[in-house]
C-alpha cells in the first residue's frame, strides 16, 4: 500500500513539472464533463438557434469543453497566440465551417465560461486558506473536485477524449498556432492526465482523508463553485455576445497571483498569516 502510494505520487510530481506553476488547469475533466452534460440537458433553455447545434453534435460539444485543457502551460504563451482567451475562442467560432465545428467551438468557449469561476474564485480562496506547495496545492483541489463528483465523469471524459476527431483537432490546430507533433504530443500528455485522475479515483482513500477538517465545508463550497459554474455557462450560451463572463479573464491571472503570493520574513517575525478573500461578484450570484 505505501509502494503504491509513494508510486502514485511520483507519477502526479512529474506530471505538475509540465504544468506553468501560475496556470495550472482548475476544473479537472471529470467536472467540465459534468457541466457540459448539465448544459446539453438544459438545451430547452439556451437560444434556440445554439441548443440546435450542441443537441445535433453532443460528442463534439464535450470535446471542445475538454480540449481547451490541452494547452497546458497556457499562461506561459503570448495573450494573443493563446487560444485559452476569449479572443482565441472567439477566433475559434469564426473559423467555423459547418455545424458539427460550430458545436466544437461552443464547447471550447463553454470551457472558458466555467473556469472564470474556477481560476478567479474557487481555486484563489482554496490555494489562500491551505496554501499548498507550488503546482501540488492547485492540482490537489482539481482532482479532489473530480472525485468527489464521481468517477463516471471522468470516465465519460476519457470515452470522449479517445474517439476519433481530426476535423474538430485541424481547426484547434489552426487557431492554437500548433506544430502537427507538437499538439499530438499536447493532446496525448493531457489524455494521459484524464487516465491518470480515472485511476486515483480507486486509491482515494490513499489521499483524501475525509476526516480532515479542511473537508468540513469543502463539500457545499464545491457544491456552490459547480452551480455558479453551471449557471455563467448556460448564460454565456444564452447571451453569448452580452454574457458577464466576457468581462473576466478565463485564466484568472491576477486572483491566482495574489492568491499565491507570500509575504516575506512573515516567518521571522511570527507574525499571522491572514487568508485573502476572494469574493464572487454579485452579478455573477444570480444569472
Amino acid at each position: 500500500m505505501l509502494f503504491l502510494k509513494l508510486l502514485i505520487f511520483l507519477v502526479i510530481y512529474v506530471v505538475i513539472q509540465f504544468i506553468d506553476t501560475g496556470y495550472a488547469l482548475a476544473w479537472g475533466p471529470g467536472v467540465h464533463t459534468a457541466l457540459a452534460l448539465s448544459s446539453l440537458d438544459a438545451a430547452s433553455l439556451l437560444v434556440p438557434s445554439i441548443a440546435r447545434v450542441i443537441t445535433s453534435f453532443p460528442i463534439e460539444y464535450m470535446y471542445g469543453c475538454l480540449s481547451a485543457d490541452f494547452f497546458i502551460g497556457k499562461g506561459k504563451k503570448k495573450r494573443r497566440k493563446n487560444p485559452h482567451t476569449w479572443e482565441g475562442g472567439f477566433e475559434f467560432l469564426n473559423e467555423v465551417n459547418d455545424e458539427r465545428e460550430t458545436a466544437y467551438a461552443l464547447g471550447f468557449l463553454s470551457h472558458l465560461a466555467a473556469d472564470i469561476i474556477a481560476h478567479n474564485f474557487f481555486i484563489p480562496n482554496l490555494l489562500s486558506a491551505y496554501p499548498g506547495k507550488g503546482k501540488m496545492g492547485h492540482l490537489f483541489w482539481e482532482i479532489k473536485s473530480d472525485y468527489l463528483i464521481g468517477s463516471g465523469y471522468t470516465r465519460i471524459a476519457r470515452g470522449v477524449l479517445e474517439m476519433d476527431h481530426k476535423i474538430c483537432d485541424d481547426i484547434l490546430k489552426l487557431i492554437g498556432g500548433k506544430r502537427k507533433n507538437g499538439f499530438r504530443a499536447r493532446k496525448g500528455f493531457f489524455s494521459q492526465t484524464v487516465k491518470l485522475s480515472d485511476r486515483l479515483h480507486t486509491t482515494h482513500d490513499l489521499f483524501f482523508d475525509t476526516r480532515a477538517v479542511r473537508w468540513r465545508h469543502f463539500h457545499g463550497y464545491l457544491a456552490l463553485m459547480l452551480d455558479l459554474s453551471r449557471g455563467l455557462t448556460n448564460d454565456f450560451l444564452t447571451h453569448p455576445k452580452s454574457s458577464a463572463c466576457l468581462l473576466y479573464d478565463p485564466m484568472g491571472r491576477q486572483n491566482l497571483l495574489l492568491a499565491k503570493r507570500k509575504r516575506p520574513f512573515r516567518k521571522l517575525f511570527r507574525t499571522p498569516r491572514h487568508a485573502l478573500r476572494f469574493d464572487v461578484d454579485e452579478k455573477l450570484l444570480y444569472l
